[in-house]
């Protein structure tokens, strides 16, 4: 089957809506044509007015694009707004620290979708002993403190790898020391935070690495920040892979990168001539993408200060108590 208008075979496909013309056009332009040459001869008068209904008939489809964009830009518009307008607080079970979790629903059902891993969350504050901790010496905690001595390690930590470890404390003398990656008292990172003095002594960071029993690469910097003794300070270890920094009252003041261990928990331990008081302690996982994606619902409460850190600032899912 030939097409009346150009000749051209018309396609098996076409001929199942018009056995004709291989297209709209060509059946549209052939109508024209016959219409004209009527008109030539005489027999079409009204040949203008046939155009214009042609034309009529001829109107260009609409272009769905724009309309697609908008319908997708008012889909995100809606869906950030159910995001960020949480409804009313729902308390999350806990032991120590306790979390308020906006039961939005959007969040939620994102949450059954894409579930992430199980959240660290360990808080100890030292008010019931020391019946989780390794190694130390019997007077080692006084007063719902811990008091550093000798290499002491929570037993809940020792099979974690990545976390986020902080502590206050105060530094009696010279200086407060702390261990990560310990799977033992003879393997672990080691750190300590060293005083400075009213009279312009500089405060310093020393830290080192302890492989079976044995001392390696011990360094010691100088900080940014001034610590003095008897005064409260908030510090934070962030263990994540091969990279370690540490922060006091959110100040980053050390970064380093180290590959021999890959697995331990946290303690406490002082070298001779050192004393410090930790009144608390908690871990909780470092920041990934999903405890980012959901920091906007997550707000954390100090069961002891009642402190909820503004939204704003919550980057994970971390304790924030009020010195």
């Amino acid at each position: 089957m030939r097409c009346l208008y150009c000749r051209r075979p018309v396609s098996i496909l076409r001929q199942v809506v018009d056995a004709e013309f291989c297209s709209s056009s060509h059946r549209r332009r052939y109508r024209s044509t016959s219409a004209r040459a009527l008109r030539d001869s005489g027999e079409l008068a009204d040949y203008d007015d046939y155009l214009a209904i042609i034309q009529i008939d001829e109107k260009p489809p609409k272009n769905g694009k724009f309309s697609i964009a908008t319908a997708a830009m008012i889909g995100l518009v809606l869906g950030l707004s159910l995001w960020f307008l949480p409804s009313a607080p729902v308390p999350l079970p806990g032991s120590e620290l306790r979390y308020t979790l906006t039961s939005n629903p959007v969040s939620q059902k994102l949450r059954t979708l894409f579930p992430d891993t199980p959240r660290i969350n360990l808080r100890q504050d030292f008010r019931m002993g020391l019946g989780d901790w390794l190694g130390g010496s019997p007077s080692d905690s006084l007063a719902g403190a811990l008091k550093t001595d000798r290499l002491r390690l929570w037993k809940p930590t020792l099979g974690l790898s990545d976390y986020q470890m902080e502590f206050q404390a105060t530094i009696e003398k010279r200086s407060v020391g702390w261990a990560f990656r310990a799977s033992d008292t003879r393997n672990y990172y080691a750190a300590k935070i060293i005083a400075g003095s009213r009279d312009g002594k500089r405060s310093e960071i020393e830290r080192f690495v302890m492989i079976a029993g044995r001392e390696m690469d011990r360094v010691r910097l100088p900080i940014p920040v001034h610590i003095l003794p008897e005064q409260l300070y908030r510090i934070r270890v962030r263990v994540k892979g091969d990279s370690f920094s540490t922060s006091v009252d959110g100040q980053v003041i050390d970064s380093w990168r180290d590959r021999r261990l890959r697995k331990g928990g946290v303690g406490f331990f002082a070298e001779k001539g050192e004393v410090a008081s930790v009144r608390w302690v908690s871990l909780s996982e470092p920041d990934s993408f999903f405890s980012r994606l959901f920091a906007a619902d997550l707000h954390a409460v100090d069961p002891i200060y009642g402190f909820a850190p503004k939204p704003a600032y919550i980057p994970a899912i971390v304790l924030l108590p009020v010195r």
